[in-house]
């Protein structure tokens, strides 16, 4: 398929024959009919495609692209609908990546849940122990820590491979 096919693609989903300025939905819809057609797709990690900001929200690389997706997939199918006052779709996938990959260690009674009401205890209309009741306000206090202990890990792995390059 050429470059200007697939430009058509976009232009049929979204009325604009441009890639870039499609959202990250309607690039996984442009996927899937590329698929369809019999491509070969390989989803790079989104740390590479976003790089270390987009926007104007600082992007923790490191998520692979599936995760978030299939967490967003389930969310966007659990609530169709935007809620006010509520965390988007877009923040429940993030934070539920980000602890699947960075935070959980796996110990009992330290998951998601209890993570949650820990951060949200003392704040205005918490404590909650539900991604799915996050609220507006209660979003950072959540993903920040998340996004550190990301950070951290990216940091100590960092090292690790140039521990491992100095020595060959």
């Amino acid at each position: 398929m050429s470059l200007d096919d697939c430009r058509e693609l976009a232009r049929q989903l979204c009325g604009k024959a441009s890639i870039s300025s499609l959202s990250l939905e309607q690039r996984w819809e442009l996927i899937e009919i590329m698929k369809e057609k019999g491509a070969r797709i390989y989803n790079m990690p989104l740390s590479k495609i976003l790089g270390p900001q987009r926007g104007s929200h600082t992007v923790a690389p490191g998520p692979p692209a599936e995760t978030y997706l299939a967490h967003l997939d389930y969310w966007n199918k659990r609530f169709p609908r935007p809620r006010p006052a509520f965390a988007s779709n877009e923040q429940l996938a993030w934070i539920q990546t980000l602890w699947e990959l960075d935070f959980d260690d796996g110990r009992p009674g330290y998951g998601l849940r209890g993570f949650i009401f820990r951060q949200t205890r003392h704040l205005k209309e918490g404590p909650i122990s539900d991604l799915a009741f996050l609220k507006n306000r209660h979003v950072l206090a959540v993903l920040l820590p998340l996004r550190k202990k990301a950070k951290q890990r990216r940091a100590e792995n960092s090292h690790d491979h140039q521990g491992e390059n100095d020595e060959t």
